[in-house]
């Protein structure tokens, strides 16, 4: 009994760990990899997303999208989007309750890579995302 439950922790741990280096590292089949590093800050009211990508793809589009959960799933809509060269963005108005946001980015394929943001807290003290 005791060795199946050291089996199956073992297990959890390495599935685990390996989806949280999914989010921040993508590498596919044809060789190409990337490092995303999204991060969302809250700000007082604001919310404040940073990004850095690294890419051996060609990126056509980046696109940042926000989610708002409807009665079933979560309805997705492009917020912005982004030239190579932006490196920020702020959302002065964010919505109310549980909100989603990812960055997209589109190769010249069409292949697409998804990331979800780490978020933080900054400075003063406000209730965690």
């Amino acid at each position: 009994m005791k060795g199946i439950i050291l089996v199956l922790s073992l297990a959890f741990a390495l599935v685990y760990t390996n989806a949280e280096a999914q989010r921040y590292r993508n590498q596919n089949n044809l060789g190409n990899e990337e490092i995303v590093k999204f991060v969302a800050l809250k700000n007082g009211d604001v919310l404040e997303f940073n990004w850095v990508i690294n890419s051996t793809r060609t990126i056509k589009t980046i696109e940042l999208r926000k989610g708002s959960i409807t009665s079933n799933s979560v309805d997705w809509e492009t917020v912005k989007t982004i030239t190579q060269e932006d490196k920020k963005y702020i959302d002065y108005l964010p919505d109310l309750g549980q909100v989603f946001y990812k960055l997209i980015l589109t190769d010249e394929a069409g292949v697409t890579s998804e990331y979800e943001p780490e978020f933080r807290l900054k400075k003063d003290g406000s209730a965690l995302l």
